[in-house]
């Protein structure tokens, strides 16, 4: 048996190993777009993952299409967890021992087949996981979709359920997939009030209850969700606040950026246990914004500028999106120029990827390269060409 002090310094060599597999190797160039296809196969959910099983033959030629028209390498998609629920809006329990138990093993093992077939036409995936359990449904209950009927209902320690459901979902995929390369990285994603979004990382001193539950259910999940992954792992969505109103107009830059800030120190301070990417929200027109203030360039300071190359520039908008009064103005530029903005900056920068929003439109947005009569919108087409044969 070895001794104590060869143990300890076993374990700490071999922390130390998984906290800087960030660092071990160079990224790919990550270029792609949100896929979010439609799905309105009967007697389907009207979700396309959950629907896959259905669609999967006219998906799979719209993915070689999509490679063959934009040449993009990389995919998002979001999967959110009441597609996943073998009962409806059940979390698994705490002490859940395999997948099996609560999952809906259809959605699961649709995963597992999209992934395959976009290895086959050389695309890899970003997986946003997507739950709602981030803050207990006894803070904000008003405002909480565990009302809804589908979301599930957190109890007061809702790391616990969260933490089973992120990990036995990255581990039977991992193991399923013909190619865990398929898999870009997997992303620590979802919002206590609605769902499918950036989880509230911000500081929101009105409500300081929410800031203090996110971050303990951070530090608590985050290294599970991190240790359950043999691909790469992305941070919690990092999210610049740059709304033009009253509030915000009165709050500092800074203050805006609180949402890098937090996460930074959480999970590379505070936990020493760096994400292998830094996965952020970009406006357009933001670096610099009507405030003169260069948002793009202080997030890259704040995450290290020698990480600029883990960092993915993500929910780039080009097309069909309201966005809500904003101090990034994008007026005076067409949808082609706000793409070939953002491109710009990654280039600037050196990040090492992005994706769109969206690949196609929906009902209420017309925010894809490709309408819903599945024609390409030539102009956006264009635009990505040009940036993935540089």
């Amino acid at each position: 048996m070895m001794g104590g002090r060869a143990s300890i310094a076993i374990a700490a060599l071999a922390w130390w190993a998984l906290a800087s597999r960030s660092w071990a190797a160079a990224p790919e160039r990550l270029q792609g777009v949100h896929f979010n296809p439609v799905s309105e196969t009967p007697p389907g959910t009207g979700h396309w993952l959950a629907d896959y099983h259905f669609i999967r033959e006219r998906v799979k030629g719209e993915l070689a299409e999509l490679v063959q028209e934009t040449g993009i390498n990389f995919l998002d998609v979001m999967v959110l967890i009441p597609t996943t629920l073998g009962a409806k809006a059940t979390a698994p329990s705490d002490n859940a021992r395999d997948v099996r138990e609560w999952a809906n093993m259809t959605t699961l093992d649709n995963l597992v087949a999209f992934l395959d077939d976009c290895d086959r036409v050389g695309i890899s995936v970003e997986i946003d996981l997507a739950c709602n359990l981030w803050v207990p449904y006894s803070v904000d209950t008003p405002n909480h979709i565990g009302n809804s009927e589908w979301w599930p209902k957190p109890d007061d320690t809702p790391w616990t359920e969260a933490a089973v459901w992120y990990e036995q979902i990255i581990r039977y995929v991992e193991s399923a997939v013909d190619r865990p390369e398929s898999i870009a990285l997997w992303s620590m994603m979802g919002n206590y009030q609605f769902g499918g979004a950036e989880p509230v990382t911000w500081d929101w001193p009105e409500r300081p209850e929410v800031a203090t539950w996110t971050e303990r259910f951070v530090k608590e999940v985050w290294p599970r969700f991190r240790r359950a992954a043999r691909r790469p792992v992305g941070s919690p969505i990092v999210l610049p606040i740059l709304a033009d109103d009253a509030y915000w107009n009165a709050k500092s830059p800074e203050m805006r950026l609180s949402s890098a800030r937090n996460l930074k120190r959480w999970l590379v301070d505070d936990l020493g246990m760096p994400p292998d990417y830094w996965v952020m929200t970009t406006y357009p027109c933001c670096d610099p914004a009507t405030d003169g203030f260069t948002y793009l360039r202080e997030t890259v300071r704040i995450l290290g500028p020698e990480n600029a190359s883990r960092i993915i520039s993500t929910d780039l908008k080009g097309a069909g999106h309201q966005i809500a009064p904003c101090i990034a103005d994008k007026s005076g530029l067409s949808d082609a120029d706000v793409l070939r903005w953002h491109f710009a900056k990654v280039t600037e920068y050196g990040f090492g990827g992005w994706w769109i929003w969206s690949y196609q439109d929906s009902k209420t947005e017309p925010t894809g390269l490709r309408d819903l009569q599945w024609q390409w919108k030539p102009e956006l087409v264009q635009a990505v060409r040009e940036r993935t044969e540089e």
